[in-house]
């Protein structure tokens, strides 16, 4: 059985598929609001205020979340990941490396749009400073993104060093 969860996760096309769609779906919205309609939003009035009740409304959502289940659900999420990171990186099962690799980056971009929600939730931020906001956030998503998919790189490639011809 262990050698089917050990199987080499990383030599997979589907894992680097895996985490091109997984990064792809999480950057482009940003607290619910699509990437285009923040571009539109620096122009037009009409999608301003449309940027603004999508992320009033996915800020109200995330927070009340939090409020609701916040803690039992960081306590999950942290012994999930402290599990995937013992089996992965102290017993060497490349199955659960390879998930630990996709899942720490996006608890890591949970927490900043939950941080970002609570701050929205509290506050009435004008529209500029708002689509500002929002668009440093994503590139900071993306950022985290790009250091997720080198860092799954790097290990890989320690695990499987390419051969000589």
């Amino acid at each position: 059985m262990l050698r089917i969860i050990a199987s080499a996760s990383f030599d997979s096309v589907w894992y680097w598929a895996l985490h091109v769609v997984v990064w792809t779906l999480i950057c482009y919205r940003t607290l619910g609001v699509p990437h285009d309609m923040l571009i539109r939003a620096r122009r037009d009035e009409t999608a301003a205020e449309r940027v603004e009740l999508l992320a009033g409304l996915s800020a109200e959502r995330i927070a009340g979340i939090n409020e609701l289940a916040g803690v039992p659900l960081a306590a999950v999420a942290g012994f999930v990941l402290a599990a995937l990171a013992a089996l992965g990186f102290l017993t060497g099962l490349e199955g659960a490396q390879a998930a630990f690799m996709i899942l720490a980056p996006l608890a890591a971009i949970t927490y900043s749009k939950l941080r970002l929600a609570l701050f929205l939730r509290g506050r009435r931020v004008q529209r500029p400073w708002l689509v500002l906001m929002l668009s440093r956030r994503r590139f900071w998503h993306q950022t985290i993104a790009v250091a997720a998919m080198l860092a799954a790189a790097a290990v890989a490639w320690s695990l499987h060093p390419p051969r000589p011809i």
